[in-house]
């Protein structure tokens, strides 16, 4: 596949609206993470917590829209390049399991976060611990995004990079789940 040469022509213009989009995704999927957990700290969330929840996903949902978007023209300037590259097959990853969790989130979690007594109802629980470890995944891969975007390249195969990403998302899961127990277990209701 030849590179487009409009796409080349503008790369500098849609690396600096990927990187903007990357900045704004991050910043709110972190923010969002966060706010999540303190919020859920005294077992009941406000309306304006599930709110700003709500609005904050909405956000990070536009900037992956935005990141994919610029990412395909970028990587339009320079296709066999890209496809030759195992630090851009694995950032693609990445970049694949940010959208799939973030629609697990949406779907799972945030269209329910807003039910009565839900950080205290056992029925809640799979919901809740479901919540905190796609909140880890979502921390994990969005670090994980950053620092291969800042690497220039990476030495490792794509099949060993997958290999310690998906151990990260592993021991992120692992700790999130055990953190939503101690959080949650500690004071009654």
């Amino acid at each position: 596949m030849e590179p487009i040469e409009f796409f080349v022509e503008n790369k500098t213009l849609l690396t600096i609206g990927h990187i903007l989009s990357v900045v704004i995704g991050m910043g709110s999927a972190l923010v969002t993470d966060m706010l999540s957990v303190r919020y859920g700290l005294d077992k009941k969330l406000t309306t304006f917590e599930v709110n700003t929840v709500r609005f904050l996903s909405k956000v990070v949902t536009l900037a992956l829209i935005s990141i994919v978007t610029f990412g395909a023209m970028i990587f339009l300037s320079d296709p066999e390049g890209y496809l030759a590259s195992s630090k851009f097959l694995i950032k693609m990853t990445v970049v694949g399991v940010l959208v799939v969790n973030g629609f697990l989130l949406h779907y799972f979690v945030f269209t329910k976060i807003g039910l009565k007594n839900i950080m205290t109802q056992p029925d809640y629980k799979p919901l809740r611990r479901l919540g905190f470890a796609l909140g880890s995944v979502s921390i994990t891969s969005w670090v994980a995004a950053l620092v291969l975007g800042l690497l220039p390249s990476i030495l490792q195969t794509y099949p060993a990079a997958l290999l310690i990403f998906l151990s990260l998302l592993a021991v992120a899961i692992t700790t999130a789940v055990m953190l939503e127990s101690l959080l949650l277990r500690s004071k009654k209701g």
